[in-house]
């Protein structure tokens, strides 16, 4: 069996605030390690289950964050950020299962711990025909796309009520319980790593007769912005339609486009946006 390990950083128990998760902020070494022992722990469920062949996927901020020096020497990394397909880049249908470890719930969530959707500077609302999404959901989308159903998340208590309300037959290890945006009542660490490497075997052991999530026939994207001047910068993208002060529209063929094309958007509206006002 084959899995892909898309590895965030918000979701790692013991991080908990903006200092944890920014290079050079007091508390990010240490959560380099804990998100790579989290990683670490979710590899040993797998290949105590059977695996062959793991892909490890760095995907928070610019994709460098996993102790390479400590992680299980067993699996490939893909580490840096220009890649178009985003948090699982090159996933595709040889693999048997999508786990996203260490996320988190979209911007807006109450009571979860650094809640956002990509990009906490730019980004309100994320919709996908007009419901609006995280990064898991869309992830898990895109991975259905090509064949791989989501077998399993970790995170807080908000990031399992989001995953569930996509599927509720995914697992999810819950390691902390968000008391704020910037607070949780973490697991002892040792108990975490054992209920991640826990659910990791189960979700290997259901991968075979775990459905894909139904990927719609229309893909309309549409994104509120933290402020109008970035709608405005986003509508320099060909096909983009204005739907409000804040808010832009894309519609998209396939999750591929989705995936590849919010990017764009993203980037275009980001050269507006100015943090003095």
């Amino acid at each position: 069996m084959k899995f892909f390990i898309s590895a965030d950083l918000e979701g790692t128990n013991g991080v908990v605030s903006p200092q944890d998760i920014i290079p050079g902020e007091a508390g990010y070494e240490a959560a380099r390690v804990f998100m790579t022992e989290e990683v670490n722990a979710a590899i040993e469920g797998l290949f105590q289950e059977g695996a062959d062949e793991i892909t490890v996927c760095d995907s928070h901020e610019i994709a460098q964050n996993l102790r390479l020096d400590l992680l299980d020497e067993r699996v490939s990394v893909i580490s840096g950020a220009t890649r178009l397909d985003s948090m699982v880049h090159s996933i595709d249908s040889t693999y048997d299962g999508l786990i996203l470890l260490g996320h988190h719930a979209m911007f807006g969530t109450q009571n979860a711990v650094l809640d956002h959707t990509y990009d906490q500077y730019l980004i309100r609302e994320l919709k996908l025909n007009g419901t609006a999404y995280g990064e898991v959901g869309i992830n898990a989308l895109y991975a259905a796309e090509q064949g791989v159903p989501l077998l399993m998340t970790s995170g807080d208590d908000a990031l399992e009520k989001e995953t569930k309300a996509y599927d509720p037959e995914t697992l999810v290890a819950v390691v902390k319980h968000a008391q704020g945006r910037f607070c949780a009542k973490c697991l002892p660490r040792a108990e975490s790593k054992s209920l991640i490497t826990r659910t990791a075997k189960r979700a290997a052991e259901t991968a075979k007769q775990h459905a894909c999530m139904t990927v719609p026939e229309k893909l309309e994207m549409e994104v509120t912005f933290q402020q109008t001047c970035m709608a405005d910068g986003a509508m320099r993208v060909t096909g983009t339609e204005r739907k409000g002060p804040m808010t832009v529209s894309y519609e998209c063929c396939t999750m591929k486009e989705y995936m590849e094309m919010r990017q764009v958007i993203f980037l275009a509206a980001a050269e507006f946006y100015d943090s003095r006002f």
